[in-house]
């Protein structure tokens, strides 16, 4: 996979597509009520933040994924542990992911299907683009971008002129304080979707401009907030904080109300649509991250294990709860107490160790 290298304008789309993920459709920051777009955008800045640690360890090892330089910095034996923990929690990002996109469209759009026969589908699609190259899967995102961006401004747009937006719904600002915004922010949206991004630490050796890549992946974590806090703040003044807060759809139900006349109707459609490609990214990416990981670590051709990692993703997504509420409450329970330990405390603790042999280092005569 070395000679794989990924144009920064595609890498900047991908982890934007990935960032986007189920976010935009699904009621992110609601603890904080009608302040929730603030709290979107504090936990992108958040975001950043934490993704500057994942730059200091690239600039060290530019050539080495997050498997490579974990065991360089750790050693073998115990970086060995590590890594094999990483693979399990890229497993089960694209497992969970894909239990959620899967139950989110059976009730949405595909109420007779079965939900294992979509989330197949999805596992396989995912797997397809991947057994393709890492490449595809980037230059596809960026294609799906373009997308994305004009559905999103067509529907913006509709609801401007529709007449349904009531920016008294956003009034007062901050009137509960400060409290719930910062609360919203530590249990969860720090880390949902932006903290989720430390799994490109999987894809960024194969970056084409080594030198643009510290501020590529910055740039696309801003611009999902930027869109994830304005899709928020729209849904609130169509709404109101209190039914996005019950709506599992928030954006379905906002576009829904999107109307000129009887000339354009039934919008609801491009909601699903974004919720497909947002699920696919972010199922891929995960489920990237994880084969790339297995095959570094136990030296193993990347293809091969690409259907055995399918098979794994799908199951443990569909096992992994007994209804859709048990997995809600189980994923929120992770990302609170979970990840943060992948993406926060081991990063720390293997920028430390660096640090010092870096200085160690330098400090020696000769």
């Amino acid at each position: 996979m070395r000679e794989i290298r990924i144009g920064s304008v595609h890498f900047f789309s991908l982890v934007l597509m990935f960032e986007l993920g189920t976010a935009l459709v699904v009621n992110v920051g609601m603890e904080a009520g009608r302040d929730a777009w603030i709290a979107i955008f504090l936990g992108c800045l958040v975001g950043m933040l934490v993704y500057t640690g994942y730059n200091y360890l690239f600039k060290l090892y530019p050539d080495l994924p997050l498997s490579g330089y974990t065991r360089a910095i750790l050693g073998k034996p115990l970086g060995a542990v590590v890594v094999i923990l990483y693979a399990v929690i890229f497993l089960n990002g694209a497992g969970r992911d894909m239990r959620d996109g899967s139950a989110l469209l059976v009730m949405a759009a595909l109420n007779r299907t079965p939900i294992l026969i979509v989330a197949a589908m999805m596992i396989l699609s995912c797997g397809y683009v991947l057994h393709k190259g890492l490449e595809v899967l980037a230059r596809t995102s960026f294609i799906i971008m373009v997308g994305v961006l004009l559905i999103g401004g067509i529907i913006t747009l509709l609801m401007f002129f529709s007449g349904e937006m009531e920016w008294s719904r956003l009034q007062p600002l901050l009137g509960d304080g400060i409290k719930p915004v910062a609360l919203s922010v530590i249990r969860s949206n720090y880390m949902f979707p932006f903290g989720e991004v430390f799994c490109f630490t999987m894809l960024m050796p194969y970056f084409g401009d080594k030198k643009r890549a510290v501020w590529v992946v910055p740039s696309a974590i801003l611009a999902a907030g930027l869109i994830i806090s304005f899709t928020a703040l729209v849904n609130i003044t169509v709404l109101g904080s209190d039914m996005v807060e019950r709506s599992p759809f928030p954006l379905l139900a906002t576009v829904s109300k999107a109307a000129l006349s009887d000339f354009i109707q039934r919008l609801d459609v491009l909601v699903v649509m974004l919720l497909i490609i947002g699920v696919f990214f972010k199922v891929a990416v995960y489920y990237g991250a994880a084969v790339i990981a297995i095959s570094d670590l136990f030296n193993l051709p990347y293809r091969t294990l690409i259907i055995p990692s399918a098979i794994i993703i799908l199951f443990s997504g569909m096992l992994d709860s007994r209804s859709f509420v048990e997995h809600l409450e189980e994923g929120a329970e992770m990302l609170t107490f979970v990840y943060p330990v992948f993406t926060i405390v081991i990063p720390v603790v293997l920028i430390i160790v660096a640090a010092f042999r870096n200085y160690r280092s330098r400090s020696r005569p000769g």
